[in-house]
This record gives structure tokens, sequence and C-alpha cells, in this order.
């Protein structure tokens, strides 16, 4: 279930980062308050896009930036921001980047299914632009969770 992946206080609208480094904190962030992480884990996210390139970009307008459970995943859990201003990953389609969901994986398997009904909310283009045009943590939990 979707709900045990995300919580209002692990989604954040309109939030002005300065570059895509600066979105992946902020999103990690909201991880770390939570105890979804350790700190150690938000640069192991950005380290894996500067080796890997902006693999991350899944979707246009959408990034979803992640690392591996031992990097310092304490449980699983998505943090998801809206950005104010779309912001260039270096993604050469799917550029700029309106949306990050910031992923923890406890280990390979337990979030699939939760992320799988996350992809659905995504895929939906009237709930995608409802997220992206909302000013509240509690309109996007309501659209993520399908209230």
């Amino acid at each position: 279930m979707i709900e045990n992946l995300i919580n209002i206080n692990t989604i954040s609208s309109n939030v002005n980062a300065s570059n895509w480094k600066d979105a992946v904190k902020k999103a990690g962030n909201l991880l770390l308050e939570e105890g979804f992480i350790e700190e150690r884990y938000i640069e192991a996210m950005i380290d894996k896009v500067e080796e890997l390139g902006p693999y991350i970009v899944i979707a246009p307008g959408i990034a979803m930036p992640h690392s591996r459970p031992e990097d310092g995943v304490n449980k699983t859990g998505v943090a998801l921001i809206t950005l104010e201003e779309g912001i260039n990953f270096g993604h050469e389609k799917n550029d700029p980047v309106n949306l990050v969901i910031a992923l923890a994986a406890k280990d390979n398997k337990s979030h699939i299914k939760s992320l799988s009904e996350l992809m659905e909310v995504l895929g939906n283009e009237e709930l995608l632009e409802k997220i992206l045009n909302s000013n509240s943590s509690r309109e996007i939990y309501e659209c993520v969770n399908n209230k």
C-alpha cells in the first residue's frame, strides 16, 4: 500500500532549489527528518548521479534519486517535492524536472508494490497535473493516495 511508503511529512510543495543537487538534498532531508535514512544517504544519492549521469530522470519532468540500502537506509520510504521552478538534471529528453521523488528502500523487494502504485498515480496525467499545481503537502498527499 502506498500509504506505507509516503506520509504527509515527507511531502513538500513549491520548493525553491538552486540546482539538481540542492533539489536532491531537500527531498532527502524530508526522509532524514522522519528517520527513514541516515544523513550519508543524501550524499550517496548525489554521488550516484555524478557517477552514472542523470538516469534518475525517469520521465519528462520527474526525477527519482535513490541509492543502495547499505548507504544508510533505516526503513523504506519516499519523499516527494514539487519544485517552484523546473531544474535541469542534465537529461537530454526529460529536463526540466518539476517533481523529485526520493526513494529509500531497505531491501530490493519490499517497496515494489507501493512504488508500482505511485507510478500508476504519476502515469495519470490529470493527477500528475494536480500534484504539480498543488500548493500544499495535504493536496499532494490526497492526490497520491487517490482520496
